[in-house]
């Protein structure tokens, strides 16, 4: 196979496997549909792996997460070595008390 011969089928694959690629189907699914053998699909896979391009094109989904009704809202204050775990309704006067006796 001469040089020129290499360039084009190294061409042709790159064009193959980015079809592949965008198509959604699975490897054996794309050859059978376009009449290619699978190996030799899975061959040139490997000689044009996936960019960050290609993988920036991955598609999310919103999923809708209910919120867990046993478990309530805090906040965690830490001064030096020490955490404060603060539940919904304190007594913002203790802790400023407590805050001032860790400073």
């Amino acid at each position: 196979m001469s040089e020129k011969e290499r360039e084009e089928l190294h061409q042709l694959w790159a064009g193959l496997v980015a079809e592949f690629r965008a198509s959604g189907l699975g490897q054996a699914q794309w050859a059978r549909q376009n009449g290619y053998n699978v190996r030799h699909l899975q061959y040139w896979l490997r000689k044009f792996p996936a960019t960050d391009a290609t993988a920036s094109e991955a598609a999310w989904v919103s999923m809708p997460v209910a919120p867990d009704p046993r478990a309530t809202p805090s906040l965690v204050v830490r001064v030096g070595s020490a955490a404060i775990e603060i539940p919904p309704g304190f007594d913002p006067s203790l802790l400023r008390a407590v805050v001032r006796a860790l400073a």
